[in-house]
C-alpha cells in the first residue's frame, strides 16, 4: 500500500507545481554532487602510503642495527595491524562507492524525468529513499480518535502529504477489513496504546510516538533503507 500511495503522493506534488519540482531537483543535484566517499577513500590511501613508508623505514633501521630486535618486532606488528585496519576500511568504502554510483545513475534518470515532467509510473526504491525522510503510519487526533490507515509522507524538502492507506490496498484486503469489525477495533486500541508506550523512546528508535499541534501520530522511520510493508 505504501508503494502505491507514494506514487500517488509524488504525482500530486509534482503536477503543475514548479516550486516543489525545483526543490526536488535541488535535492537530487546535492546528492549527485556529494563526493564524500571519494574524499574519504583518497584520505585513506594517503594514510596507507604513509604507513608503508614507516614500515620500510623501520626495516631499514633494523638492517642498520639502529634498533634492537624486540623493539623492531613490537613496532612492526603495530604498523601491520594499523595497515590491515586501514585497508579493510578502504575496501568497505570502495564497496559503498560502487553502490553509491549505481544510485547516482538512477537519480540522473529521475532528474531527467522531473525536468521533462514525466510521471513516475512504477515504484523506485532509490527514488523513494532519496526524497522521502519518513513515513508516518496512523494518526490519533486531539480527541483520541484513531485512524490506523492514515499515511503521511514527509519529504526531505520539508513537504508533507497525507493520504488514506485504505485507498491503496488490494480489493481482497479491503474486503477482509470490512467484514472483521472487531479486529479493526482491536487494531485501533493497540495503536493507541503503542503511541503512549512509545512516547519516551529516543530519536534513534525505529518506532515511536511524538507530539504534534492538535494531534498525536504514530511514526515509522525508514532509517535503514528497508522497504516498509503496510
Amino acid at each position: 500500500a505504501i508503494e502505491k500511495a507514494f506514487l500517488e503522493s509524488y504525482r500530486q506534488l509534482t503536477s503543475n507545481n514548479k516550486d516543489i519540482v525545483n526543490k526536488f531537483l535541488e535535492l537530487i543535484e546535492s546528492t549527485l554532487n556529494d563526493n564524500t566517499l571519494e574524499k574519504n577513500i583518497k584520505k585513506l590511501e594517503r594514510e596507507i602510503t604513509h604507513l608503508l613508508n614507516k614500515q620500510n623505514s623501520l626495516v631499514d633501521l633494523r638492517l642498520e642495527e639502529k634498533i634492537d630486535e624486540d623493539l623492531y618486532e613490537e613496532k612492526y606488528i603495530a604498523l601491520r595491524k594499523e595497515y590491515s585496519e586501514k585497508n579493510k576500511e578502504k575496501e568497505a568504502l570502495e564497496y559503498s562507492l560502487e553502490n553509491n554510483n549505481q544510485i547516482k545513475n538512477r537519480m540522473k534518470t529521475f532528474k531527467t524525468m522531473l525536468e521533462r515532467k514525466e510521471i513516475l509510473k512504477e515504484f523506485d526504491r532509490y527514488v523513494f529513499e532519496s526524497i522521502v525522510e519518513k513515513v508516518i503510519v496512523g494518526e490519533i487526533d486531539e480527541n483520541g480518535n484513531v485512524d490506523p490507515y492514515k499515511l503521511t509522507f514527509v519529504y526531505k524538502t520539508g513537504f508533507k502529504d497525507g493520504l488514506n492507506g485504505e485507498d491503496f490496498k488490494s480489493p481482497r484486503k479491503n474486503a477482509k477489513n470490512k467484514t472483521i469489525g472487531k479486529d479493526s477495533a482491536e487494531l485501533s486500541s493497540y495503536d493507541s496504546n503503542h503511541v503512549n508506550k512509545s512516547s519516551s523512546y529516543s530519536s534513534d528508535d525505529t518506532f515511536r510516538g511524538f507530539g504534534n499541534t492538535g494531534s498525536r501520530e504514530l511514526r515509522i522511520i525508514n532509517r535503514e533503507n528497508k522497504r516498509i510493508h503496510y
